[in-house]
């Protein structure tokens, strides 16, 4: 990552988002109505085919453009930009570059006598394209080269030392690519991680005033209400969007969320599982409750710094259930300006996860016989129970907003980061 006056970069990240929007939200679309037309006539095929085309197309003019004053202001020539061609692969490129750069006098006034440093250095674009597109895409081409090449290397030497035994290839080949989607998750988060920190003492941040480290006093009685409440708000949500989702795209419900799993076998399970309930917590915490959620606060007030970095929050999961997702993300924020300490929201983050990685392992166990449930008979299932989940969403969603409404942190507050000694 680079450190650089964030306004010389607005204007090209203008320039790659507007691109990528053309890009995407008209496949998006186009994908979306596939699901939900699915077994039916397609309304406006043609048309729908020509908004997907001319958005991709489209939407090469000003990511080119954007991409080309960007590898400008990291110092390298204009040509550069013609990566984005590549569209998010070569914008990947691009954010990886290290910067050639050097500091201009400007950008020394933005140093330790601002009032608002260090945030003050951050280009949030810049900082979340990174982390959730150029990084992710460097981890994943490395890992699967790694393990084609680990997994080449290990099926030549037994098939030296054990020329018969073909059914211990045949294991290792499929466990190894079974588990290969939760090494990818795990490693992603770890390496994320250590990135982010890395980068956090670059900007300036002192990382103890984040309030995660040597934290003594914490109101687990707090924690423990919390949990509670979002955990049943989010359970009952989850299962009336599954149910109405089903009567939609019932095919799309059926294969990919009422009968699958997260993990195929032990090992999955367990990198699975370390990964939702300690990794995640920890980095999504530090990077939307820490940084964002701070950085917009400064940009716009705190009151929109929570409500759109809990949207973002919400969004970057790519699930269907955004309100639970967008209230647990508001709850986060307000519980970091209530106690000032990050630790606190990851701890509910992470024994929300915790439950959460209890149920999939749960519904692990029991699809392991090989019975799958067809969408007639889940729809029958819930069809008793839509009326007790939504007195549950109810309830729970009045207390969490009472909670909300009485710690809900004014406009001029500190940041807790400005709170926390060193």
């Amino acid at each position: 990552m680079t450190i650089n006056n964030t306004n010389s970069k607005n204007e090209s990240f203008n320039l790659i988002l507007c691109g990528l929007a053309f890009q995407f939200i008209p496949l998006l679309i186009c994908v979306l109505t596939l699901l939900i037309c699915e077994g039916f006539s397609l309304p406006f095929p043609r048309f729908l085919s020509h908004l997907t085309i001319s958005g991709i197309v489209y939407g090469y003019v000003p990511l080119v453009k954007g991409c080309r004053l960007y590898s400008y202001e990291k110092g390298y020539a204009s040509k550069w930009g013609w990566f984005g061609l590549l569209s998010i692969v070569g914008l990947s490129v691009l954010l990886l570059l290290p910067d050639k750069r050097t500091n201009l006098s400007s950008e020394e006034s933005l140093g330790k006598n601002s009032i608002n440093f260090p945030f003050n250095k951050l280009n949030i674009t810049e900082l979340f394209l990174y982390y959730s597109i150029a990084l992710p895409i460097l981890i994943a081409t490395t890992l699967t080269i790694f393990i084609i090449v680990f997994t080449i290397i290990v099926m030549i030497i037994v098939s030296f030392c054990l020329a018969n035994d073909s059914n211990f290839v045949d294991f290792f080949s499929s466990v190894t690519w079974d588990i290969l989607p939760e090494l990818y998750v795990t490693f992603t988060y770890l390496f994320i991680g250590l990135f982010l920190v890395r980068d956090i003492r670059k900007f300036g941040f002192v990382f103890e005033k984040f309030g995660i480290l040597k934290q003594k006093i914490i109101n687990f009685k707090l924690i423990i209400f919390i949990v509670f409440f979002d955990y049943a708000f989010s359970w009952a949500c989850h299962s009336l969007n599954l149910y109405y989702f089903s009567l939609i795209v019932p095919d799309y419900i059926f294969e990919k969320l009422i009968n699958k799993s997260e993990f195929t076998n032990l090992i999955g399970m367990l990198f699975f599982s370390f990964s939702i309930i300690v990794l995640a917590p920890l980095l999504e915490e530090l990077f939307f409750r820490g940084i964002i959620l701070q950085k917009w606060a400064i940009k716009w007030g705190i009151k929109a710094g929570i409500l759109t970095s809990s949207l973002l929050f919400a969004i970057c999961h790519l699930n269907f259930n955004i309100v639970p997702l967008f209230i647990s993300g508001t709850i986060y924020c307000v519980l970091y300006f209530k106690t000032g300490k990050l630790i606190v929201p990851i701890i509910c983050h992470s024994l929300h996860n915790t439950i959460v990685t209890i149920s999939m392992i749960g519904q692990y166990y029991s699809s392991s016989n090989g019975e799958l449930i067809s969408i007639n008979d889940y729809q029958a299932s819930m069809e008793p129970l839509l009326g007790q989940k939504a007195v549950i969403a109810a309830i729970s969603f009045a207390v969490i907003m009472v909670f909300l409404y009485r710690n809900f942190p004014k406009q001029d507050d500190i940041l807790p980061y400005y709170r926390n000694p060193k």
